[in-house]
């Protein structure tokens, strides 16, 4: 299963490790000197961050995305978030990215335990996630369809799959607050019709969810969190 799974990152184009997500860049503090960015694919995006004078650690799987990101980054690691030792020191990064990560892990809820001693005491995980409720996914299942893509909410490489209720859980049960969340909205007018009729639906017989025809149409979320402790309301 390991070496299917690698062999569809391997048939990934090439475009796909050169993402620079502006979402996640400007929930990056002004005043952060240290950046932990794990995906970082070709490290674009730490790239930007010591643009800033951010000192930016990667993380990344592949070894000839690692080789270009070395170029560009303060330090990589070239190895599985998910097996490797961790050789920073504790409390070292003011922020933690996972840059569309998560639902490629095994396990994403040992990860985000895992990383928690190297974030500083006000530190935050920085996590973009897609919706698997979303519009698109709703109206597919009514077709009988659940066909995976090379990229998108149903990538081929995905392992674990959220709702927005799914986030909140899998941040709480792992330690963390989530302090915002943005929803990330790609307009499709020819879906309204089917989300009114399925909230009408909803509605009438379920009546849970009252927030069912906003979050339908959310692609993505991007959401912060810190260590629950550290929450002060």
């Amino acid at each position: 299963m390991v070496d299917h799974h690698k062999r569809l990152y391997e048939q990934k184009p090439e475009y796909y490790y050169d993402g620079n997500n502006p979402y996640l860049l400007k929930r990056i503090k002004p005043d952060a000197s240290c950046v932990l960015d794990v995906g970082c694919a070709k490290g674009n995006l730490g790239s930007v961050l010591r643009t800033r004078g951010i000192t930016v650690y990667g993380i990344e799987l592949f070894p000839e995305a690692a080789q270009e990101a070395e170029k560009k980054l303060d330090h990589v690691l070239c190895g599985d978030i998910e097996t490797i030792e961790l050789p920073y020191e504790q409390g070292s990064f003011d922020h933690i990215i996972f840059g569309d990560v998560l639902e490629h892990l095994i396990d994403p809820w040992a990860v985000l335990r895992k990383v928690k001693p190297f974030l500083k005491k006000n530190g935050s995980i920085i996590a973009c996630i897609p919706n698997i409720a979303h519009i698109s996914i709703l109206h597919d299942l009514l077709l009988g369809k659940w066909t995976y893509m090379e990229w998108g909410l149903l990538d081929q490489t995905h392992l674990r799959f959220f709702t927005l209720t799914e986030i909140y859980k899998m941040f709480q049960i792992t330690g963390y607050y989530i302090t915002d969340l943005e929803r990330i909205v790609y307009p499709n007018p020819q879906m309204d019709p089917l989300i009114h009729w399925l909230d009408h639906i909803r509605s009438s017989l379920l009546k849970d969810n009252p927030s069912f025809a906003v979050e339908a149409n959310a692609f993505q979320y991007v959401v912060e969190a810190i260590i629950n402790g550290e929450y002060s309301g």
